[in-house]
């Protein structure tokens, strides 16, 4: 683990992948996961000629808790991580929870972030009916528990221990709720990945992650706010966030392309990797023809 100090003293916890020469691309996890959610065979990002940074937001593994947070607190940490790497512009790519992170970093950092790709990213709460279309009850549950934080606070501290006790075990569990996602969850070579990243998420009791639940309720900013070039890929068999969120959300990025995993489920980019990374190799080899 690489990490670095902020300005506000807190720790930015962060790894690199791929070809270190290679063109720079943000990755913001999932909500639950960590920085050490990626495909494990390091060779295939490589082999794109891009050069992964993924970050724990705060409270999440190695990084510094920042109580209150909102989305449009994660731009700054992106912003002195890439100015420690001496990055001037980079693509970002994120999944699910760590898509609207993505989109506040293209927001807020406008011309320094030259495109997105998006994997089952939640979307925003402002139209009606867009909370039916978070499919999974345990979300659902936390984001009831809004005006009771104390509570979702105490019980994410013993779920999280209780996990991390038995990773596999959890995995597992995983698994039989999103049956979708069975076959991505329990794959051989990515299923270690899940146990690790996993784990590593919840070092600090689940804050993390709840943080992450609160700053999805109000965003700060609207997806017309987007400018830069947007692919969004999902999967048509989500049990976690209904697709309909994905479609919504593209339609409000404007002029972004979609992607359908027929048959996928929420944690399909795991078993795509390369196809989901492809729009940012082709648009580098766009920016040079």
């Amino acid at each position: 683990m690489a990490s670095l100090q902020l300005a506000d003293g807190r720790t930015l916890a962060y790894e690199e992948w791929g070809d270190v020469d290679g063109m720079p691309v943000f990755f913001a996890h999932g909500t639950g996961d960590s920085r050490l959610a990626r495909y494990p065979d390091d060779t295939l990002t490589r082999s794109l000629g891009l050069r992964l940074i993924t970050a724990d937001r705060p409270g999440v593994g190695g990084s510094t808790q920042l109580r209150g947070r909102s989305l449009l607190d994660w731009p700054q940490d992106v912003s002195a991580l890439a100015d420690e790497l001496e990055i001037e512009r980079f693509a970002i790519a994120g999944w699910s929870g760590g898509g609207p992170h993505a989109l506040a970093a293209a927001h807020l950092l406008g011309d320094r972030v030259t495109r997105l790709v998006l994997a089952s990213p939640l979307g925003p709460f402002d139209e009606q009916g867009s909370r039916d279309l978070v499919l999974n009850r345990d979300l659902r549950m936390i984001w009831r528990l809004n005006h009771a934080r104390f509570v979702a606070t105490a019980a994410a501290r013993h779920e999280s221990k209780a996990s991390r006790r038995d990773l596999r075990k959890f995995v597992t569990h995983l698994a039989e709720e999103a049956p979708a996602d069975r076959d991505v969850l329990l794959d051989p070579v990515l299923e270690p990945m899940f146990e690790e990243e996993m784990g590593e998420a919840l070092v600090q009791g689940g804050v993390g992650v709840l943080d992450d639940m609160w700053a999805f309720l109000e965003w700060g900013f609207v997806p017309e706010d987007i400018t830069q070039p947007v692919d969004v890929f999902y999967g048509d068999a989500d049990d976690i966030l209904a697709p309909e969120m994905y479609r919504r959300l593209a339609q409000r990025l404007g002029a972004a392309d979609t992607h359908v995993w027929v048959g996928g489920g929420h944690y399909q980019v795991f078993a795509r990797w390369a196809e989901f990374l492809q729009p940012l190799v082709a648009g580098r080899r766009d920016a040079v023809n």
